[in-house]
């Protein structure tokens, strides 16, 4: 697949859920947050299965989950039960389904997440879920240039009503950081690769050069993308091809 163009709104499923947490600000994030800058995600299908993610901030996050209960979405679970033909074979199918669940631990633990309402039938089909994230995980926050060392020339967010999409230097250092946390707090686990996934994504299709992150302060964050895709990791393996 090619690069899309930037998108020149926000997708529908950012402006309903904005339009039930206003005043409440929304940072899609994850597939949403890429999409949107141009990579080819269809989100319904995402690598991240059917999950729609939406940052808010952490003193938010009670509010917000009031504001969607009271629109009629359902406080669930995310499923990651394999294949019911591979269950099927396990001697001990929940010893791996926790072991699985294991894996996102410090995720489950930062986030609240919800069905569509039943009247809601494509949603329902496609089993597509919310989940409402604490800024605190994703690292990001509207309120914050984090750590540009000239804030008035780094522009950061697109801002639609009270959807606030990141641009490439805010969400590429946000996945940085949220990626160096997980490493840290649970080691290389799936939803460490999932985070690194959206990294590697915005590098080959958004064209994300090595300089991405020079204006962050945040060493660490600089020597961790340098050294798994920016200046360091090309040294070693070469350049990464962008021609996609």
């Amino acid at each position: 697949m090619f690069r899309l163009p930037k998108q020149s709104k926000p997708d529908r499923f950012s402006l309903r859920i904005a339009k039930i947490l206003d005043p409440l600000a929304v940072i899609p994030w994850g597939g949403l947050a890429v999409g949107y800058l141009g990579v080819p995600i269809v989100v319904e299908y995402s690598p991240i299965s059917k999950e729609n993610w939406f940052v808010v901030q952490d003193d938010d996050l009670k509010s917000a989950i009031e504001k969607l209960t009271s629109a009629g979405f359902k406080p669930s679970s995310v499923d990651r039960s394999p294949s019911p033909e591979v269950m099927a074979q396990l001697s001990n199918p929940q010893k791996v389904l926790d072991e699985i669940n294991a894996e996102w631990k410090r995720f489950d633990q930062s986030c609240a997440i919800f069905d569509y309402p039943q009247d809601d039938q494509t949603e329902k089909e496609q089993e597509l879920q919310v989940i409402l994230l604490r800024a605190s995980f994703a690292r990001i926050s509207t309120g914050d240039a984090s750590g540009s060392s000239d804030k008035k020339a780094m522009k950061r967010f697109e801002t639609s009503g009270n959807i606030h999409y990141p641009l490439e230097p805010a969400l590429v250092e946000s996945f940085v950081k949220a990626a160096i946390d997980e490493e840290k707090g649970n080691g290389f686990t799936e939803c460490f690769r999932a985070i690194t996934c959206w990294i590697e994504m915005m590098n080959e299709y958004l064209e994300v050069n090595n300089d991405i992150l020079d204006d962050c302060q945040d060493e660490q964050a600089v020597a961790w993308f340098s050294r798994n895709f920016g200046r360091i990791h090309e040294a070693k393996h070469g350049p990464t091809d962008r021609r996609i």
